[in-house]
């Protein structure tokens, strides 16, 4: 059974989202690492505007510095948030309201899902549009209308963040439109289907093109095949299950869309060098 706790923003807020400013001289963040190792429900993201700061998502460490942005998905599991004489943003929203070409852009953000540096331009408009909507929570009460202009706010935010990491998509990938649209359709599908579907030729059928067109498009964009992208998400996965769960190995391999089990431990550890078994017995 799994312990690992799911942090619920609708144990926070009615209106279905979070706002908090941070200074480097307050500890508010100091809040969210007692939480230790969790999952969210929704949407984190952060903006700092001063400093740098740093979280462990999903066994990485994520570096997040002055005028960058940066989230963390309700799948991924995250801790230890620390703060270096930084300020700025920590935003919780609810999936459902980010629209859907939003959320589009948000996972399908290629695999590094590393922190974006805003333009000035960017990051100004970002600090003013939270600063506007930090002030009327703070000052004005829920009425019907306020939480329409909260949300509007709010989704003004969201729009202008989605449209930094598209752009920043197109910077770094180039100016082949279909390879990166390809590509970020893959990621999604890869997310939503890895435990079902392990091999190319399952997403290649799923998009509608050619196996190798796929391979070629993924690994033009992101440098690595269909098949790395596959066996990396597996094993994201398993680690998390086998450091944050308590169930054995062979109801983790289950859970991974593996009827035997054996192949599963095989797999894991020539991807790692180590067994699944001692893996846990290491980090746990």
């Amino acid at each position: 059974m799994e312990k690992l706790y799911v942090d619920k923003l609708k144990d926070k807020t009615e209106i279905g989202f979070q706002l908090k400013a941070f200074s480097h001289e307050d500890n508010d963040h100091q809040k969210l690492e007692e939480l230790g190792a969790h999952r969210d429900d929704h949407y984190l993201f952060f903006l700092l505007t001063k400093g740098s700061g740093s979280v462990i998502v999903d066994f990485q460490e994520k570096i997040v510095n002055q005028g960058q942005l940066y989230y963390i998905m309700p799948d991924q599991i995250h801790y230890r948030i620390k703060t270096n004489q930084a300020s700025g943003w920590f935003i919780g929203v609810d999936t459902s309201f980010i629209n859907t070409e939003c959320r589009y852009i948000f996972e399908s953000w290629l695999g590094v899902q590393a922190a974006l540096t805003l333009s000035p331009a960017n990051l100004s408009d970002c600090n003013h549009l939270l600063t506007m909507l930090h002030k009327r929570i703070v000052k004005e009460n829920e009425s019907a209308l306020n939480i329409r202009i909260y949300h509007a706010l709010l989704n003004s935010f969201l729009t202008i963040t989605a449209d930094c990491f598209q752009g920043g998509i197109k910077h770094l990938y180039g100016n082949d439109v279909r390879a990166v649209k390809i590509t970020m359709q893959f990621k999604k599908l890869l997310r939503q289907k890895f435990r079902e579907c392990k091999k190319p030729s399952d997403f290649a059928k799923m998009l509608h093109i050619s196996e190798p067109y796929l391979n070629e498009s993924v690994k033009k964009v992101t440098g690595s095949s269909i098949t790395f992208w596959i066996k990396e998400e597996i094993l994201i996965e398993a680690k998390r299950l086998l450091y944050f769960t308590d169930l054995n190995i062979k109801q983790i391999a289950h859970n991974l869309g593996y009827e035997n089990h054996s192949y599963f431990c095989r797999f894991f550890k020539k991807a790692n060098n180590i067994s699944a078994l001692n893996f846990r017995k290491k980090f746990k």
